[in-house]
């Protein structure tokens, strides 16, 4: 605890205080509870105390989580988390709510600046109208049943060649201009998912059935509308994703399409495959621009203190502190996240690198949420240490962007080469992303239908966004295709977010093109509020506007094939 001692020690908590047993946190909850409060300074104080209870808390379930994630076969580190979601965590959440009711009544006894916490109460609120005590348990299992996910997939391994690897290893041979590699290393990987299949439709089927319950209980039509509230949504609804997806038909596939043309033509076959689309469409050979961790770590850095020397610095205070976990190896969860160590107000960073051009955007992104972090942690109320995921993802998704004009050391003369297929990535990603959202708005609102009814809408969403592909041969394969995005198990509807983002993430790098500095300076200004405005007002503060109907998309998409062009 020498990082927390230091820099944000405790003052309401017991330095040696331990929050891996329920013992310890419960008498500063029942305190918090019980204290009288008279004044509007007796709340502030009472506020700041909650969120330095609330901080030591995460932390400690922050720590075992992401030491599982790291080494998702080692039961010890698996029976710690579990311990603490099923033990620790759910005694808290009466003691939240109580305190949450108590929020309430002294926000209408005392009259509040609504600038400073206008945020705080509506999310306070809503929070109060959703709680339901007899969802704790269904929560509990919930996060069991997402740990079962992590288990079975950061379990998966193939052998090539005679050498056992990641998928996340295997994952570079579909860069190789030899397409036999490209179509051995892709059919090893869905066979290696279909290895598994029917375990993770049991398992969805699980999920699905209790999600479904806890909005029932929550008074809730379904889980979309339980979701869309309990993820704080105020500022759209389920509807103006469905016209997201839409725009995302009429605009973008039609260019995603164009691509595929260029590409199917330059590769000189008659179909595109699945394993024609990482190849680079003129053979060259794949980008290799690292071979160690720590050289992606030190080209990274390089590149932050050329956008901004500031948050260079940041990145290299963490290097130091070690909250970087970046290599792929055999036990290890799939995919990358940022993470908060709370207490510390430290993000952590992992991923799955390799050595390709997508593990250094993956660095930058993840990098951009860390700055976010790192932006809010003189905040003194948890809540508005972090922001509203849509923005969240403008963080780093604008990072990726802010850092093409400095990418030249990782990627040399072959600069020109990776930034064109950054700006080609991001047209393929909208389809995709419609894709992933659109599914989980069928299953959740068709809930009775089943699971063979919910394959057959997702493999109707192959053919809608993604006409391009060849897939004959490959039904099966494609029907279970979605076993490969962890949002939809773990993080339910949480992946439009990365298409709204994305949209302001071109916004900032237009902004960029007319003025890179004030670009950066306003970039910060967004990630500095945390959580403490409004979505409209914290795009606002980025120098972009929070609107992704096709009237937003259209212009932008062609700005983006302009440059690809």
């Amino acid at each position: 605890m020498a990082d927390a001692t230091a820099e944000f020690p405790r003052q309401y908590i017991e330095a040696n205080a331990d929050f891996g047993e329920w013992a310890t946190a419960e008498p500063y909850f029942k305190e918090l509870v019980e204290r009288s409060i008279s004044t509007v300074e007796e709340l502030e104080r009472w506020l700041i105390d909650i969120s330095e209870l609330e901080a030591c808390f995460d932390e400690e379930g922050t720590k075992r989580y992401t030491a599982m994630t790291c080494q998702t076969d080692d039961e010890a580190r698996q029976q710690a988390y579990l311990h603490f979601i099923q033990n620790v965590q759910p005694h808290a959440e009466p003691w939240r709510d109580k305190i949450r009711r108590k929020f309430v009544e002294l926000a209408e006894q005392f009259d509040l600046p609504e600038q400073r916490y206008e945020m705080l109460e509506r999310s306070t609120r809503n929070a109060v109208e959703l709680y339901r005590e007899e969802n704790i348990p269904l929560l509990v299992k919930d996060s069991e049943l997402r740990t079962q996910y992590q288990a079975i997939t950061g379990a998966m391994t193939v052998t090539y060649h005679g050498e056992e690897m990641t998928l996340q290893q295997l994952a570079r041979y579909l860069e190789e201009t030899d397409r036999s590699v490209r179509e051995e290393a892709y059919r090893l990987t869905v066979d290696r998912y279909l290895e598994d299949a029917d375990k993770i439709d049991a398992l969805y089927v699980e999920m699905v059935k209790l999600r479904h319950q806890i909005a029932l209980n929550a008074d809730c039509r379904d889980y979309r509308e339980y979701v869309f509230r309990g993820m704080e949504r105020f500022d759209y609804a389920p509807e103006d994703c469905l016209a997201f997806h839409d725009a995302i038909e009429r605009v973008v596939v039609p260019a995603a399409k164009k691509l595929a043309d260029v590409r199917r033509e330059k590769l000189g076959v008659e179909t595109l495959r699945p394993w024609d689309m990482a190849v680079d469409p003129d053979l060259k050979p794949p980008l290799r621009p690292f071979e160690t961790s720590d050289e992606l770590t030190a080209g990274c850095s390089r590149i932050f203190h050329e956008v901004n020397p500031e948050l260079g610095r940041v990145f290299d205070t963490l290097r130091e502190r070690d909250v970087l976990d970046l290599d792929s190896r055999k036990g290890k969860a799939p995919g990358g996240y940022q993470a908060t160590f709370s207490e510390r107000r430290l993000p952590f960073i992992f991923m799955n690198a390799v050595g390709t051009e997508g593990d250094v955007r993956t660095l930058l992104h993840e990098g951009g949420h860390a700055f976010h972090t790192w932006a809010c942690r003189n905040e003194p109320f948890i809540t508005y240490r972090s922001a509203p995921i849509e923005f969240a993802e403008v963080a780093s998704m604008g990072m990726e962007c802010l850092s093409l004009p400095h990418t030249n050391d990782f990627f040399g003369e072959d600069t020109a080469r990776a930034t064109r297929r950054f700006f080609e990535k991001i047209v393929t990603f909208f389809p995709f992303m419609a894709s992933i959202d659109a599914f989980q708005h069928y299953v959740y609102t068709h809930v009775d239908d089943g699971i063979d009814a919910w394959k057959d809408y997702w493999q109707s969403l192959t053919k809608r966004f993604a006409p391009e592909l060849d897939l004959s041969g490959l039904e099966r394969g494609d029907r279970h295709s979605w076993h490969r995005k962890l949002h939809i198990f773990e993080v339910p509807f949480y992946y439009v977010e990365y298409g709204i983002a994305q949209l302001g993430a071109l916004q900032i790098w237009q902004n960029a093109q007319k003025d890179y500095t004030q670009a950066v300076a306003e970039y910060r200004n967004g990630l500095a509020l945390g959580g403490s405005r409004p979505l409209p007002e914290l795009f606002a503060a980025a120098g972009c506007k929070f609107d992704f109907s096709e009237g937003t998309l259209r212009p932008l998409i062609a700005a983006v094939m302009e440059e690809i062009a």
